[in-house]
């Protein structure tokens, strides 16, 4: 059971795995009723990357922390072309992949489907299956908010016209990765997208 902060990953677990402190982990412990806060995760998990909350119920632990915030609906889609690249964005400076809020009256597939074009300028685009749920928390006009993304593996059939980047969204860059451009992209992105990769990788071995 993961939870997500930029670059930071928060594990919700019932037993402290051996070897959980480490240099890039800490470890808390919180008994079943205890309240969680966005300032007390963060400040428990300072430098490090990662955050094991041990809880005789982790489940409920996490479920309590995002139902005490608002939660907004979102999806995204990781787009393949026939070449095998993967089709990434660059956000305020950071790697990702394309996503955005599920508008009123859509369904997950819609939105993401919608949010890949208009982000990426990409018309020509389906979806392959399912990929994931992620759920991080970050701040939003002055408050707390858990985002729950709806992840699909796409696919981009024939030759694509030139990428357009939606500025207004604050994404200046929109291409065509693979290999070693590509996993240095992903690296250097946020927890989620690497989330999103490893399940888009199972995919792959799958099939």
């Amino acid at each position: 059971m993961l939870l997500f902060f930029e670059n930071k990953f928060f594990r919700f677990v019932a037993e402290e795995p051996k070897g959980a402190a480490s240099e890039e982990s800490v470890v808390l412990h919180v008994g079943e009723n205890e309240c969680l806060t966005p300032e007390r995760l963060l400040g428990v998990v300072g430098p490090c990357r990662s955050l094991y909350v041990v809880s005789p119920a982790p489940q409920a632990t996490l479920e309590a922390f995002c139902a005490a915030l608002p939660v907004v609906r979102a999806a995204g889609g990781l787009v393949e072309n026939e070449a095998g690249e993967v089709l990434m964005i660059r956000r305020k400076g950071w790697p990702d992949l394309p996503k955005g809020h599920i508008d009123e009256g859509e369904t997950s597939e819609q939105a993401a489907l919608r949010e890949v074009q208009e982000e990426t300028g990409l018309a020509e685009v389906e979806i392959v299956c399912p990929l994931c749920t992620t759920r991080h928390f970050h701040r939003a006009y002055g408050h707390w908010e858990v985002k729950q993304t709806e992840w699909y593996l796409m696919y981009a059939p024939g030759s694509a016209p030139a990428l357009q980047p939606e500025e207004g969204e604050q994404i200046t860059a929109a291409e065509w990765l693979r290999a070693r451009r590509l996993w240095q992209a992903v690296e250097a992105s946020y927890s989620t997208i690497k989330v999103v990769f490893e399940k888009f990788l199972e995919h792959k071995i799958r099939n």
